[in-house]
């Protein structure tokens, strides 16, 4: 954190972007913090640490989007065997419930890369990709900004609090997951079962 402070405090706007498209969110606790010393104004600050999301985020949308799916699978299955392993729920979730997975999947600390690039490979327009992840990233970094700028000189006591919360997030993200899975399961036996009535009958 201290080495964060010290680059913005050197470079100002013009380290921000590569810092925010590699850590986005704990460079703008920082950021909020710049800004409440004055080193730093919110609006162009706010703006970079935006453009420095959505271009990485892109990439990896473009990675699913034009990549081989049996091949991106195979690279990331090693890491991210939950999410390989329930790709066709997953990509049942991009296609039903669309903002609400985006939002879980930006949040998700250890899973936004893979879930981003499902949302290329299930082949997402991407202007209704941007207009998911637009919404949750001005919340995003708006609350974190802010968590900055009011804490002061104790923002660093917020770092853990907002990782711990990411970690939440991803859980609640795997719990949807699942439970998704329950429910189309009990669904299909459901439908089973009335289709064997219906042939007694």
């Amino acid at each position: 954190m201290e080495s964060l402070v010290l680059l913005l405090t050197k470079y100002g706007y013009f380290i921000l972007f590569p810092l925010a498209a590699i850590e986005g969110p704990i460079v703008s606790l920082v950021v909020g913090f710049l800004v409440y010393l004055g080193y730093l104004q919110f609006f162009p600050a706010f703006a970079i640490l935006l453009i420095g999301d959505l271009v990485p985020d892109t990439v990896y949308y473009y990675i699913g989007r034009f990549g081989n799916r049996k091949k991106l699978i195979e690279k990331y299955g090693a890491r991210y065997d939950f999410v390989s392993g329930n790709f066709k729920i997953i990509e049942k979730l991009w296609q039903e419930h669309g903002r609400k997975t985006m939002f879980l999947s930006k949040l998700a600390y250890g899973l936004s890369i893979p879930f981003l690039i499902s949302a290329g490979l299930v082949k997402m327009p991407y202007r209704k990709f941007i207009a998911y992840t637009f919404p949750v990233i001005l919340f995003q970094y708006g609350v974190i900004m802010a968590i900055g700028y009011f804490l002061g000189h104790s923002y660093q006591l917020a770092e853990r609090y907002i990782r711990y919360a990411y970690i939440i997030i991803a859980a609640i993200l795997i719990v949807f997951i699942i439970g998704y899975i329950f429910v189309a399961k009990y669904a299909r036996r459901q439908i089973k079962k009335m289709e064997q009535q219906e042939q007694i009958t």
